[in-house]
């Protein structure tokens, strides 16, 4: 009789827990069906901020519950990445300074807004590019475009939107040609990609020279740069590209294919 009271109850649990799984599985189940173009091996719940504003800067960081605001001790000055990225950030910078390498973020989050007034400063000549202002340099709105390109993407289209991406240290070249700059980017390209890192733009010769010019700064967290990137390039229209100073000349560029496609995927 014991027995037969022991074996009913199991019964019983086993339905509880059949019934339970029931209940979770069914919202899993739709957020997989919404997610399909998101690779499986990224948790859910990372990707529930994920839209169309999100991929284009359309977003404010410091009210969004999945970023975190960077610490002092690791950064420059005010700025926020997706919570998964600054806490890989935090293990490889403290395993560089056990290497007495210093790492800090010069930038990460930028929203569509930060993102527009570094290009139009650029393309009105506030920001002066090797010393000259574009807007006299270039007349021609094409060529200024490109110009611009070499470092800088159109707002809505950089990867800075996502908060995946660091410039670490410095964003001059000169910079990673000193003593300091060339030891923290040695240790970075041992390193880095242990703790998830990669190289977004190495040098042009190894993309077929098209895209970005190599960028020794800039650094990608891939486990979630790279299903945003799918989503960029499954969603991408030309006409997102609006709302900035010369954005009718970023159009008549191919965007897509020789720029947001010509990086580094560290595959």
């Amino acid at each position: 009789m014991q027995e037969r009271k022991n074996w009913d109850l199991l019964n019983k649990l086993h339905k509880v827990c059949v019934f339970s799984f029931s209940l979770l599985a069914t919202p899993l189940l739709a957020q997989n069906n919404f997610l399909d173009s998101i690779d499986k091996h990224i948790a859910q719940s990372t990707f529930e901020f994920l839209s169309k504003d999100h991929i284009h800067g359309k977003f404010n960081p410091d009210t969004s519950i999945e970023f975190s605001k960077i610490d002092s001790q690791y950064c420059y000055k005010d700025t926020y990445l997706i919570s998964e990225v600054y806490e890989a950030f935090i293990r490889m910078a403290n395993a560089a300074e056990s290497d007495s390498v210093i790492l800090k973020i010069l930038s990460g989050t930028r929203n569509f807004e930060h993102q527009k007034s570094l290009w139009e400063n650029k393309w009105c000549g506030k920001t002066k590019v090797n010393g000259k202002k574009l807007n006299i340099l270039y007349k021609d709105h094409f060529s200024r475009a490109n110009k611009i390109l070499e470092y800088t993407a159109p707002p809505g289209f950089s990867r800075h939107h996502w908060g995946t991406e660091i410039d670490i240290n410095s964003v001059d070249v000169e910079y990673f040609e000193t003593e300091e700059g060339i030891k923290v980017y040695s240790w970075l390209l041992k390193n880095a990609e242990k703790f998830g890192f990669c190289q977004t733009y190495t040098h042009k010769d190894l993309r077929n020279n098209k895209g970005f010019n190599e960028e020794k700064w800039h650094w990608s967290y891939s486990k979630l740069s790279e299903p945003i990137l799918n989503e960029v390039i499954r969603t991408f229209n030309k006409l997102n590209i609006s709302d900035f100073s010369g954005f009718q000349a970023v159009r008549r560029i191919d965007l897509l294919d020789d720029y947001i496609l010509s990086i580094n995927r560290c595959h």
